[in-house]
């Protein structure tokens, strides 16, 4: 019996959901999780969730970067628990909420997106990119913070305890792009991306030695406080309101 009630309980919260608007879901589902940190890192029950998500990326890669992680294991478990289905890159036929795995391919920026499916059209789409790390510091590689796209980092925050020399704790920040790095940083790695085209594209090497140059950026997790994640997380409840359309306002022409 209590079994059944407990079914039922989840069976209602899931059209509740579905009831919701994309930006409403989204933004529930974001303060959630950046009170939550442990809800991605606990895949225990999410086998065929990653058996999915193994299926859109790329099965043939041999670096352990392109492979399904557990905290998109837990990410796309979340997305369907808040009432969002699992569509490849062939669009459903049925209307209603979805979520594409790697929009771009395993290289590209886009882990995770979601839309509202109406009549074959997407709808309120919401494009995320997770970084993860066991300390402070998580990669960037050739990569950057792009806008409008909410990261969500899950990271271990140092903290202090008595007669402890090294405490820490698991922390997830979550942000739009453009709202990560200050300006100084930005201006740095578009320096560095000016450095790395001209040798990319102008420098041909030297004899039978050809160079291309990559980047390994990292970037620190200590300017992520508890008050700028805050601030962050206000910022996406801003951005995912619904946009509603400028009023026009009637001309009138003066009297010569």
């Amino acid at each position: 019996m209590y079994q059944f009630f407990y079914i039922k309980i989840e069976i209602i919260f899931f059209y509740i959901f579905i009831k919701m608007s994309i930006y409403q879901t989204v933004n529930a589902l974001l303060t959630r999780l950046s009170s939550s940190p442990e809800l991605l890192r606990n895949i225990s029950k999410f086998d065929e969730i990653k058996k999915k998500l193994r299926s859109q990326g790329d099965s043939t890669s041999q670096g352990t970067g392109n492979q399904v992680t557990d905290q998109e294991t837990c990410f796309a478990a979340l997305l369907e628990e808040h009432g969002f289905r699992y569509s490849n890159n062939i669009s459903p036929t049925e209307d209603g909420n979805y979520y594409i795995y790697q929009l771009n391919g395993t290289q590209r920026s886009i882990d995770f997106q979601v839309f509202r499916l109406v009549d074959n059209s997407k709808h309120s789409v919401v494009n995320f990119d997770l970084k993860h790390t066991k300390n402070d510091i998580f990669f960037l590689n050739d990569g950057w913070f792009h806008q409008n796209v909410i990261y969500i980092i899950s990271w271990m925050r140092k903290t202090s305890e008595p007669r402890k020399k090294k405490v820490t704790e698991p922390a997830t920040f979550i942000a739009l792009g453009q709202y990560i790095p200050t300006q100084e940083e930005t201006d740095l790695h578009n320096e560095l991306c000016e450095i790395k085209k001209k040798y990319n594209t102008d420098y041909k090497g030297v004899g039978s030695f050809h160079c291309y140059l990559r980047f390994a950026n990292t970037y620190k997790c200590t300017r992520f406080t508890p008050s700028f994640s805050l601030e962050c997380l206000d910022n996406i409840s801003t951005f995912l309101k619904p946009r509603k359309k400028p009023q026009v306002a009637d001309l009138q022409v003066a009297d010569s």
